[in-house]
């Protein structure tokens, strides 16, 4: 009964969201823009970071969120982030809290170089994992690897890297 009562759903949805002319694939992402960045110590941070989301489908969350980054190819730091949950048939800016600890073995140090004159965010890349399921728990796991600082920031990170979070 309990796998009747799912896959009635699935269809629900589907059905609801075929009629509505939109699909998964039309879910944008906008924008990311790093809101704060707080040093905790000299081996953890935190962060929050917005992100502009267009949703024209149902609403779904982004869970188990994780990333990586990597500076000069070396690991770095180690973020998780905590649940969003994205409206349906909405646009907006979402806010999202990260916690970050340092990859053991990488001198934090080696990041003081961003502070001078010749800075430059091309040598710090992300690789991002999440999530994305349906309020019912229905979704699907994506991965997003080696996204290069400057794009994230700059927002074309969006049009590089959108096959792949489909």
């Amino acid at each position: 009964m309990r796998k009747l009562r799912i896959a009635l759903l699935f269809v629900l949805i589907l059905v609801m969201t075929a009629c509505s002319g939109h699909r998964f694939d039309d879910i944008r992402f906008t924008s990311v823009r790093l809101v704060s960045l707080s040093p905790e110590g000299f081996s953890s941070v935190s962060a929050v970071v917005e992100v502009g989301i267009d949703n024209p489908t149902v609403a779904f969350n982004v869970e188990n969120i994780e990333g990586v980054a990597r500076f000069q190819g070396q690991e770095a730091l180690h973020m998780t982030g905590e649940k969003l949950s994205v409206a349906a048939h909405s646009e907006g800016l979402y806010q999202l809290p990260l916690q970050g600890s340092m990859a053991e073995g990488f001198n934090p140090l080696r990041l003081l170089r961003l502070l001078g004159d010749e800075a430059s965010f091309d040598d710090i890349s992300f690789d991002l994992r999440a999530r994305v399921a349906l309020r019912s728990g229905i979704g699907k796991n994506i991965e997003v690897l080696d996204i290069p600082l400057s794009e994230l920031l700059g927002g074309t990170v969006i049009e590089n890297h959108e096959n792949t979070m489909q």
